[in-house]
């Protein structure tokens, strides 16, 4: 067994011989990034580290997947500022009437005697506005204390029909609930005060299951492998919101069992995860989940931090990549009231879009890949702290870095701004190939020009140089990220043309199109449309509405109405499998093209 300690986390543990660092991580319950899923693929999970048994020995870098371990080490994590708080920073919070499921009734329940020994549970469910309520024995099995213990007086909690807490004496003005978003790369809770119907607070980290891949193919993989591994995945996404409710719960001074109830969404894959239930064949070809429908399960089944007998509602799916988190978008955008043609995009490691208009729903989803998340990208990252986000070329280059002026990567936002500066300004063409013959450089203001250079056999544009990067070393764009770029682009816009083609409708046509989720919050509007990744309309009908799949589960949380509803769009939803499409590929070929080609 050899000792590994990782610090500035200071956590040692110990694991057997040949054990790699990111394997020595994962056990040790440490976040280490890894979007190829350990293959060494990616070089996102770079550490430094050295031998633990020599004074001062000399630090390396190496891949936390790769290296395998021989002896004692001390491995340095870089402190990330997580900037989860962009994504939860979106809320828009629509009003709703407030008609939350979770109700609570305050009864002074007479007490037994000789002339009237009616049992407990009758006497408290006599007073109930349901006469006969479903008998929990979670509940029963502690009632005789709590009646006697407080002079028969008691707040019973229901959900609709069913009892779910019977607590001492008046707790009416306490009622809170949980809306869960877990996304491919981050997991986000909102704690909400179900009487008022306010948002006290949100909180958001990466999805913990990122270390086996970025995509949700890479998780499905692991998790098909076998019950353990199914089991893993499961752990790790329940652990990661049990620690953001605990953190909410103690800061806000709610009890965990104050929690009554929790409304998630999710694409297909992650709200598989989230329940335990085998995702395998969602990967191949008919796409088949498990469950499409709402699920409604107790929150001890998955071991939830909130009130045990309390009830998580899984919202229902519309197909095997069009989830439970698209759900919440046509929720939130009320897609069923919207007047004319609208169109809906959801950019995040996954692609949704929804077409909405003549009476009809479509909805499809784009394997994008997860190249507007940074991965697959060599300099790549997450919108956190040191990333690049915004791009401007002039006479030279011009960044926005997001918290810092040292940059560490680009991530999504500002590898649009970026790849559409290049192209206007003439450093690639419109088919993504670098400008290299002298007359095309020339034509560049020299500092351009400057950045343009080949690697390796391979042509790249230099964004920062290595005197002003956190990781000195020169930041890059390289010919093969225009391409990741180009194929992710390419599947939004294909799928976006297919959909208005089954509607029978051209661009023109479009009353709006929408942008949901933290990127598409964020892209430069200007650069998305330049690139074609948009339709060409006019920029002021585009809009962004926040994290919607979230405030499509808050709106859930609070209103059973808003609960019919989700059901009814769920089914309502035309799922447009691309695949299946004649001329598919012939439109993503043609959107390749990184310029306006609808």
């Amino acid at each position: 067994m050899i000792k590994v300690q990782f610090l500035p986390v200071n956590k040692t543990v110990e694991v057997p011989a040949g054990k790699s660092i990111l394997e020595a991580a994962r056990i040790a319950g440490i976040q280490i990034e890894s979007t190829c899923g350990g293959r060494g693929t990616c070089g996102k999970c770079k550490v430094a580290k050295r031998s633990s048994n020599v004074e001062e020995s000399t630090i390396e870098w190496v891949l936390a997947c790769q290296y395998n371990l021989k002896e004692e080490t001390v491995v340095f994590l870089e402190e990330k500022k997580e900037v989860s708080q962009r994504k939860t920073s979106l809320d828009q919070m629509k009003k709703i009437e407030l008609e939350p499921s979770i109700k609570k009734y305050v009864l002074h329940i007479p007490k037994p005697s000789l002339e009237n020994p009616v049992p407990d549970w009758e006497r408290l469910e006599a007073l109930l506005p349901d006469s006969k309520i479903t008998f929990k024995r979670s509940l029963a099995v502690s009632l005789p204390r709590i009646l006697r213990d407080n002079n028969h007086k008691v707040t019973v909690a229901m959900d609709s029909k069913v009892p779910i807490a019977v607590e001492p004496g008046d707790t009416s003005n306490r009622c809170f609930g949980l809306a869960i978003d877990i996304g491919t790369t981050t997991i986000v809770a909102h704690l909400i005060n179900l009487i008022n119907g306010q948002v006290i607070a949100s909180q958001g980290m990466t999805n913990p299951q990122n270390i086996f891949g970025a995509d949700v193919i890479s998780r499905i993989t692991h998790a098909s492998q076998g019950h353990s591994q199914l089991e893993e995945l499961q752990k790790r996404v329940i652990d990661g919101l049990n620690t953001l409710i605990t953190e909410l719960s103690e800061a806000y001074v709610v009890g965990l069992e104050e929690i009554y109830q929790a409304v998630v969404v999710g694409n297909t894959t992650m709200s598989h995860l989230f329940l335990g239930i085998d995702p395998t064949y969602l990967a191949p070809a008919p796409f088949t989940p498990v469950f499409q429908q709402e699920v409604e399960v107790e929150a001890w089944e998955l071991g939830l931090a909130m009130l045990s007998t309390g009830i998580v509602i899984v919202l229902p799916n519309v197909a095997g990549y069009v989830g439970s988190d698209t759900v919440g978008v046509m929720i939130s955008a009320e897609v069923d009231s919207l007047k004319g043609i609208n169109l809906i995009i959801d950019i995040g490691t996954n692609g949704e879009i929804i077409l909405a208009g003549k009476g009809k729903i479509l909805t499809c989803s784009t394997a994008a890949g997860p190249a507007f998340e940074g991965a697959e990208i060599k300099f790549g990252m997450r919108a956190s702290g040191g990333a690049i986000e915004e791009v401007r070329i002039s006479d030279d280059v011009e960044l926005e870095i997001i918290a810092g002026d040292q940059a560490q990567g680009i991530c999504g936002s500002g590898l649009i701004d970026a790849v559409a500066e290049m192209v206007r300004v003439g450093v690639i063409d419109a088919s993504g190939r670098f400008q290299h013959r002298a007359d095309q450089l020339e034509k560049l203001p020299p500092l351009i020009a400057s950045r343009v250079r080949s690697s390796n056999g391979q042509s790249e544009f230099v964004l920062v140089w290595a005197k002003d990067t956190v990781i000195g070393e020169d930041i890059v764009l390289t010919q093969k990220d225009i391409r990741e770029l180009q194929l992710a682009k390419g599947a939004i816009a294909a799928g976006t043309k297919i959909l208005l083609k089954e509607m029978g409708v051209k661009f023109t046509q479009l009353n709006k199109v929408m942008l949901a989720g933290a990127f598409g919050n964020f892209i430069k509007k200007e650069s998305a449309l330049r690139m074609g990744l948009l339709p060409p309309i006019p920029i002021e009908d585009i809009i962004t509405i926040g994290n919607a799949a979230s405030e499509g589960a808050k709106m859930v949380l609070l209103s059973t109405k808003e609960k019919i509803r989700a059901v009814k769009l769920a089914k309502k939803a035309e799922h447009i499998e691309l695949s299946n499409q004649k001329g598919f590929q012939e439109e993503f070929i043609k959107s390749l093209s990184l310029g306006i080609n609808f």
